[in-house]
């Protein structure tokens, strides 16, 4: 188990780091809930097990021009006082590289959570994420409607741009709350998310003005519905809500179980739609399994919106990596007692 762990972290360095030289995009997961950290801070050590490691990567638009690429990689930990506290510590980063302009995004935020067992079925946890952005991209490689040349019916780059006063660096600090609810009743644990991101409203701009970044709120929820002792159905929502736009993610997963203590511990096959108030947007495709305690996602996106004629329905790939681990250090000791 340890040398597969260290095989896949080794090919997830590797990955992410020729994935700085490659093409990506802003930060939009399909596979939402296997992002936790960019999903809302309150997930950071919401999980049973001592630690999780999350890794994901999404390529698409590859039909129409230079490919979007996204990577991030996060690490998160639950943490237990003497005293019953529960917190959080986890950090995650992205790498983010978008077609012809090379508009470079890196993000590294630190996540703080502290997890209050209200009773024995409710669970509330405060999430806290902040992080230091920097974008850079270049006109080079770009064709503006000025360096159109009428003579010839061709853009030509020898012509003016007439852009003045960019800036081709910039730097900011974000910061992002979230809370998550978890409930149980009988069998089923249903959870909900409200995360709030950009709450500074950090000043992001290439062209000097006084551009703010407006907040976004993000609400999710999930349950875990079991249909036979070794099959569950899990549907899912997202909702975004970024100022005069909007996303909504709806759909959910079947999840078959097997036996236990084999090497592939569970399969899962499921389906999403991505759409807006006032357009379709996507569907996506999604499979996995668990297998050595790693749960691998992977899931397409079929494009339906009225770009679909330039793409010929094809979207975005993606695949996630996560790993929990369990801890074997004793928690509690009880002293024997021989009872007369």
């Amino acid at each position: 188990m340890k040398k597969i762990f260290i095989i896949i972290s080794t090919v997830t360095l590797i990955f992410g780091y020729f994935c700085t030289k490659a093409y990506c995009q802003d930060i939009h997961f399909s596979q939402f809930t296997a992002s936790p950290l960019s999903l809302n801070p309150a997930e950071t050590g919401f999980f049973d097990e001592n630690w999780r490691f999350t890794n994901n990567y999404r390529t698409q638009w590859a039909a129409i021009g230079t490919p979007y690429r996204t990577i991030s990689v996060g690490f998160d930990k639950s943490m237990h006082t003497k005293k019953g506290k529960n917190f959080g510590l986890g950090a995650f980063f992205i790498n983010d590289h978008s077609g012809s302009s090379n508009l470079l995004v890196n993000k590294i935020f630190v996540n703080g959570s502290y997890i209050l067992s209200l009773n024995e079925t409710n669970v509330l946890s405060f999430g806290a994420q902040i992080g230091f952005v920097t974008k850079n991209f270049t006109l080079n490689g770009l064709s503006l409607p000025s360096q159109f040349n009428d003579n010839t019916g061709l853009f030509d780059s020898n012509l003016p741009n007439n852009i003045t006063q960019t800036v081709e660096n910039i730097q900011y600090l974000d910061i992002n709350l979230g809370i998550k609810y978890k409930v149980t009743i009988k069998n089923l644990t249903p959870h909900f998310g409200l995360s709030f991101f950009h709450v500074n409203n950090p000043k992001e701009t290439f062209v000097n003005t006084d551009n703010k970044l407006p907040m976004r709120v993000a609400l999710n929820s999930g349950v875990t519905l079991p249909i036979k002792d070794n099959i569950d159905i899990v549907p899912n929502i997202l909702v975004m809500l970024h100022k005069k736009t909007n996303d909504f993610v709806l759909g959910g997963i079947a999840n078959f179980k097997l036996k236990p203590h084999k090497q592939i511990s569970n399969i899962f096959a499921g389906i999403y739609e991505r759409n807006s108030l006032n357009n379709a947007d996507a569907i996506i495709f999604t499979a996995g399994l668990g297998i050595y305690g790693f749960d691998l996602g992977f899931s397409y996106d079929v494009n339906i919106s009225a770009l679909k004629a330039a793409t010929k329905n094809r979207g975005a790939f993606e695949i996630s990596i996560i790993y929990k681990h369990l801890t074997q250090k004793v928690k509690s000791v009880t002293i024997p007692c021989d009872r007369y």
